[in-house]
């Protein structure tokens, strides 16, 4: 852990991200026994899903991406790190990228919620993270506020990549936050793909 984490930690004591207790870690054992029955079990091999994204997972992660909770990421992220199956499909790759929102977005949130819980994973895997290679070049309508046909034409060609040689005949993956038809990650994928990655896989906080 860095001087700066356990500054923090002193100041800020971690909380659980569920009942708010304090706590050594961001999950309480309560809590994580818990969130068990939200666990994927089956994966295919190239897309990784942790949460199901319903009940306690819904609330948390609607927290996290609207309600200005942020610092929920820690609790994603540890949630993450315990799992076995989660750690052992991070090891295929060698760089992570988060899904891109567009710049004007992230001024209004504030931040990228997909971009935090990828910089922790970075951090505690040692994997880099680049942030500057899948830009988001159209600032289009939430995919959430759409009906299926209207989301297929919203998200096409809102992708582009920059600096392609840091991707080159890598294995890169993808992180998302919450997973509901597939789309934007589906387009994040065929771009890098496109852009001469070797291998795209993804990895999916919370599945609709």
């Amino acid at each position: 852990m860095k001087i700066v984490d356990i500054a923090l930690d002193f100041i800020f004591p971690p909380t659980c991200g569920i009942c708010g207790k304090l706590h050594e870690g961001y999950i309480c054992k309560t809590c994580y026994e818990q969130i068990q029955e939200y666990l994927y079990k089956n994966n295919s091999e190239n897309i990784f899903y942790l949460l199901q994204y319903k009940d306690i997972v819904r609330d948390k992660m609607i927290d996290f991406k609207f309600n200005d909770k942020s610092y929920l990421y820690n609790m994603f992220c540890e949630i993450l790190v315990k799992n076995k199956n989660a750690c052992e499909f991070l090891k295929s790759y060698d760089i992570i990228i988060p899904v891109p929102i567009h710049k004007k977005r992230k001024k209004s949130r504030g931040y990228n919620q997909s971009e935090l819980i990828a910089r922790k994973i970075s951090n505690d895997f040692n994997i880099p993270i680049y942030t500057d290679v899948l830009i988001k070049q159209k600032n289009n309508k939430m995919q959430s506020s759409l009906n299926k046909s209207d989301r297929i034409k919203n998200i096409q060609n809102v992708y582009k990549v920059k600096n392609e040689d840091k991707i080159k005949e890598k294995n890169v993956l993808i992180l998302d936050d919450i997973y509901t038809t597939g789309l934007t990650t589906k387009e994040c994928k065929r771009t890098l793909e496109n852009a001469g990655a070797k291998q795209v896989g993804i990895m999916i906080i919370a599945k609709d």
